[in-house]
């Protein structure tokens, strides 16, 4: 009885073992936790829908639409790597196995704060990985494939940031009320909506195109798109991303691709759309698409009579197209993003010796009224303005809307020009060499700003870990210009490593010619920002670089670290076999062969003699 027990008592510690060994033994054959040696930018990150691959079945019947959801990290994208290497808008992934290596190289583009475009050389490398760094990087997809849409690629709908907050509303580059024409294709027949009883309009908010059809071969139906960005194509072409209210699950796609081209002269629209959620299934061109679109303006309502025949027209610097502003002549058109109303504006006085004017504003929505603009030149490719807090349905004197009481003397919207005509320069930076410092709240991260020889109105950010060196992240800015206001430097700039249209202003306090406090100061040069106070102190390094052997943009190759000391990752995907060979300066060291294989035969030794024991003593309890 005692020898029972005895035997019992052992067989349930070997195999409480025994289970620990398979774990560990399963462990194993993931992939161990590498140290990523690039940061994606904040923009990059957060929680990410994207279509799943379709039957054939499905995408013949166009139904069966279905999405998984995808997180990337500050340096990982589970599903395909962590981030080893950047290079331009190229990064390349690596997974390390304990003997092998499996490395993708993507081309990331956002194209809004909502959507991301990935790319890869063709639809087999996005499935499959490649043995050596070499040979990935020698698949990476160009630029030029990307225009010319050679290049494999995948929408990413953004639903969530980095931080866990659901994503924004977007404006939609289509405004105004159209009459509308529908063809849809189908499996039999198709469906047609034609005559001028079907309408487009985008009322009560810029971020939705309401289509009411009628008039069709089909019952008509009222439909919304909600607007999540949009890109400019070639040839004067502008995609479109939105969802679609007659989305169903596992039927109808919840998020569609568009392009379309409108015409200068006429302001017709030709939209075409996807069959899913790509920008390429049964997508060709502005009329040939699964499902297209004839948009002809509605007439509009006349103007008031004071309006229409007022001799009145606002400064010829200020012509052209703008952030959210469109100016011709007399006519301003304002797409404002925190009521997402679109203003149509006509100007209706003049206040003499005066940075004001009297306008009469009309919505997309038709609501009317009358204000005073007040504007101010900051430099070539820089305005700003205010609207008067009151307003009018009347036309009363030009004194009482555009009184100094009517304005709030600090709040400003600043506006960048978006096509900069030839002979018209951009802004220079206010900087010039190199200057460092550190994050005022994380003293641990150092932070680089450096201009260019060759391109002075381009600089560089970068913040790195003061002992490693790593670089945690890298940004480009072109300067549209800048101005002095109360003893501060305001510089309003474009981000040229994010999406397109993504503006920043920076405010600075310049010490000496060595020492300078800068501060962000959001999207429209807040008044209310103390860079001496809150900003970060930066000295000047050394002066201007030498243009020798030098490029006029930053070079992505991050220095990389033998160990991260706040950043780890650990992912698992199915294995892959490799070998590295060259290793440059900048790469991430393979584990040397011999040792590993040292490793692996003494581990392998130890379980050999393990097992062995574990037979050895159920033979004696129960022989």
């Amino acid at each position: 009885m005692s020898k029972q027990l005895y035997c019992l008592g052992m067989f349930k510690m070997i195999l409480q073992r025994t289970i620990k060994f398979l774990v560990f033994m399963a462990i194993c054959q993931y992939p161990s936790s590498t140290e990523a040696s690039c940061y994606f930018p904040q923009e990059f990150q957060g929680e990410f829908i994207m279509q799943s691959p379709p039957s054939p079945q499905n995408l013949m019947m166009g139904t069966g639409i279905q999405y998984s959801h995808l997180n990337i990290t500050e340096n990982s994208i589970p599903i395909w790597g962590n981030c080893h290497r950047r290079i331009g808008n190229n990064f390349i992934l690596m997974f390390n196995y304990s003997e092998t290596l499996c490395v993708r190289c993507l081309l990331l583009k956002l194209r809004s704060s909502n959507v991301l475009q990935i790319f890869v050389a063709t639809e087999e490398t996005i499935s499959k990985c490649f043995t050596n760094e070499k040979a990935a990087e020698a698949n990476c997809p160009s630029e030029d494939t990307v225009v010319t849409r050679e290049a494999t690629e995948i929408l990413l709908f953004k639903i969530k940031d980095n931080f866990g907050l659901p994503t924004e509303r977007q404006y939609c580059p289509i405004d105004g009320n159209y009459i509308v024409n529908y063809k849809g294709t189908a499996q039999k027949r198709a469906n047609e909506c034609r005559g001028y009883d079907s309408i487009l309009n985008s009322c009560p908010s810029g971020s939705t195109l309401n289509f009411m059809l009628r008039n069709c071969t089909f019952k008509g139906y009222d439909m919304k798109f909600e607007c999540l960005g949009h890109w400019k194509g070639l040839d004067d072409e502008t995609f479109v991303i939105f969802t679609d209210s007659r989305y169903m699950s596992n039927l109808r796609p919840k998020y569609r691709c568009a392009v379309y081209r409108q015409d200068p002269k006429t302001n017709k629209i030709q939209m075409a759309l996807s069959r899913d959620s790509t920008c390429t299934t049964d997508l060709y061109n502005t009329t040939s698409g699964f499902e297209t679109f004839s948009l002809v303006p509605r007439v509009e309502r006349p103007w008031p009579a004071e309006v229409s025949f007022e001799m009145c027209s606002f400064p010829q610097w200020m012509y052209g197209d703008w952030e959210h502003l469109k100016i011709r002549s007399d006519t301003i058109l304002y797409k404002d993003h925190n009521s997402f109303k679109t203003h149509t504006i006509k100007c209706a006085g003049i206040l003499e010796d005066s940075d004001k004017y009297l306008i009469f504003s009309r919505t997309q929505c038709e609501e009317e009224s009358y204000n005073c603009l007040r504007i101010a030149n900051r430099g070539k490719n820089i305005l700003e303005f205010q609207l008067g807090t009151n307003t009018s349905d009347n036309k009363v004197d030009v004194f009482t809307l555009c009184a100094d009481e009517n304005f709030k003397s600090d709040d400003w919207i600043t506006q960048g020009r978006l096509e900069i005509p030839p002979g018209l320069s951009t802004g220079m930076c206010p900087i010039t060499g190199e200057y460092t410092g550190r994050i005022p709240d994380a003293t641990d991260l150092c932070t680089k700003l450096w201009s260019d020889c060759r391109a002075p109105e381009l600089m560089y950010y970068q913040v790195s870990h003061c002992e490693t060196e790593e670089i945690y992240e890298e940004r480009e800015y072109q300067c549209l210009g800048h101005w002095r206001e109360r003893h501060l430097l305001y510089t309003y700039t474009e981000r040229k490593d994010v999406a397109a249209g993504t503006y920043e202003c920076f405010v600075g306090s310049i010490i000496t010619e060595s020492e300078i406090y800068i501060k962000e100061a959001g999207e429209h040069c807040q008044r209310t920002v103390d860079p001496l106070r809150y900003g970060m102190k930066l000295m000047k390094k050394q002066p201007l670089y030498s243009c020798i052997e030098r490029s006029t943009t930053p070079k992505h190759v991050p220095r990389t670290t033998t160990r991260s000391p706040t950043r780890r990752t650990t992912s698992y995907v199915p294995k892959s076999t490799t070998i590295m060979s060259d290793i440059e300066s900048n790469d991430i060291p393979d584990i040397p062969r011999e040792k590993t294989k040292s490793t692996s035969s003494s581990s392998m030794t130890g379980h050999a003699k393990y097992l062995y024991l574990v037979l050895f003593i159920l033979n004696k309890c129960f022989y």
